[in-house]
């Protein structure tokens, strides 16, 4: 029970003061901003949200950007609508999207809902600007913030909570 308490500020705890590359800080920032843009449900959220979970990232910083990024996504909606039916009923791509409806897995992929089309599209035109965004967290903000914290007590604590808590049960 305590362990679930804990965990979001153990997350916390643990993306400022790990010591991750900026690369990798800045991969989960990117990961995470497009698994919380996304509408969750479909595949393509679902295999981002591995990728996350699977890769050499930082996952504390992709899981803080993808909570941060659900709360905006939801302002972004109407936009992401009319990116996604702007792109749907285009001529060029409309055989693509039949192609992959039609497949066995097409209707999970959630090509078919302007809300995911638009909003993939608003994430992969910001994922370089928040891949600079994360490397200049991962090599500037974050050495001076870890420094800083680690001097608390309650900090050390926080990162190792989850050790403790494996050991305890």
């Amino acid at each position: 029970m305590l362990a679930f308490l804990l965990r979001p500020l153990r997350l916390l705890a643990q993306a400022l003061t790990a010591n991750d590359s900026p690369r990798q800080v800045a991969w989960g920032v990117v990961l995470g901003m497009l698994v919380g843009l996304l509408p969750k449900g479909n595949l393509i959220a679902v295999t981002l949200g591995v990728m996350l979970c699977a890769l050499r990232v930082n996952l504390s910083a992709g899981m803080l950007a993808g909570g941060l990024f659900a709360l905006i996504s939801v302002a972004l909606d109407p936009v992401a609508h009319r990116i996604g039916a702007v792109v749907l009923l285009s001529e060029t791509p409309r055989a693509l999207f039949t192609w992959l409806y039609h497949r066995w897995w097409g209707p999970w992929t959630g090509f078919n809902n302007t809300v995911v089309v638009g909003q993939l599209i608003i994430g992969l035109y910001l994922a370089y600007p928040m891949y600079i965004v994360g490397h200049w967290l991962g090599a500037v903000v974050q050495p001076r913030v870890s420094q800083y914290l680690l001097r608390y007590r309650a900090i050390r604590w926080l990162r190792g909570a989850e050790l403790g808590a494996t050991w305890g049960s």
